[in-house]
């Protein structure tokens, strides 16, 4: 495993009461292009796909992958300059459509290299169709597409690829990585059967994965679902989960992510992993950083006092015991 001496010595120390990020993650990606080896540099990548989740949602929301959409866009007959170089936008959205034709048609997913494979498998998943095979079979037994069934609801659909995204790690040689979206897959998850009790919602719809800790969120009536010895942070998550405040929320699990980051470099210092985390750290402060200033910074500093009254009063709570 390679160690990174030179390069974690040299980077700021950043905090979570750090008002802004010493540089960019874009700047810092850019450092660390010729630095890592290219497993590394392959695990990085990795969590630099979350912005493409979000272009691929906002394409589907627009109706740009959609069949029907694709076929009556590629009848229209241009007359402008011929484009030698299509933008990246372009080359994606035309890749997907492909995809998503296949799909429709009930054929073989292409091959697509320029796009991640759980891109490419949940875009097929999506609108595949079993074909016509006759002029015989009626059109109403034909098998709607997972489109056709979700409809235009832009949560499930999100729910559905994180769900292809977070599975896609599990194949990867990392043990960071495959933790890292385990808890936020947690995190998600338990927000969700929280919320969806709260509203009425059926919360199977909008749990991600399917594992055991999946089963208990959706079938314990216990507080905890029967999860606190798995999940040491499990109180903290549903402490969040009644907090009402949005913005104060995503602080909430943002610093809560941040202290799981800590814990999990504490003996990982020069390696890859605290690496991963500097990157991740840069992402929240900058995420922060957006937020209205004066709004953002009070909330934000609220909290950082209230953590730390708690932790002091732990603290000396813990000196009385070991005194009686």
């Amino acid at each position: 495993m390679a160690k990174y001496y030179a390069l974690v010595s040299g980077l700021p120390n950043v905090t979570v009461d750090t008002p802004k990020p010493p540089f960019s993650t874009e700047a810092f990606y850019e450092e660390l292009l010729p630095i890592l080896t290219k497993r590394d540099r392959s695990y990085l990548e990795i969590l630099r796909l979350e912005p493409l989740n979000k272009e691929v949602l906002g394409w589907i929301a627009e109706g740009r992958l959609t069949p029907v959409e694709i076929e009556e866009e590629s009848q229209e007959i241009s007359y402008g300059p011929v484009e030698t170089e299509p933008t990246r936008e372009e080359l994606f959205v035309s890749l997907l459509q492909q995809v998503a034709r296949a799909a429709d048609a009930g054929k073989k997913s292409p091959r697509v290299k320029e796009l991640p494979a759980y891109i490419v498998r949940f875009v097929y998943d999506l609108f595949y169709r079993k074909a016509v095979a006759t002029d015989f079979v009626e059109e109403s037994d034909q098998r709607p597409s997972r489109f056709e069934e979700i409809g235009a609801d832009r949560l499930l659909l999100e729910d559905l690829l994180t769900g292809y995204y977070y599975d896609s790690v599990g194949a990867v040689g990392s043990d960071f990585l495959r933790e890292w979206f385990s808890l936020n897959k947690n995190i998600r998850n338990i927000l969700a059967v929280f919320t969806c009790r709260r509203l009425g919602w059926d919360a199977s719809r909008y749990i991600v994965g399917e594992g055991e800790v999946e089963q208990h969120l959706l079938h314990s009536k216990a507080k905890d679902f029967d999860l606190g010895e798995h999940l040491p942070y499990l109180p903290k998550v549903i402490q969040i989960a009644e907090e009402r405040d949005i913005a104060r929320r995503e602080r909430l699990i943002d610093l809560l992510k941040w202290q799981w980051m800590d814990d999990w470099t504490f003996v990982r210092i020069f390696d890859i992993d605290n690496v991963l985390c500097y990157y991740l750290r840069l992402s929240i402060l900058e995420r922060w950083s957006q937020l209205d200033e004066k709004t953002g910074e009070a909330t934000f500093r609220k909290i950082v006092l209230s953590l730390k009254g708690e932790s002091a009063n732990v603290l000396q709570e813990f000196k009385k015991a070991q005194k009686r």
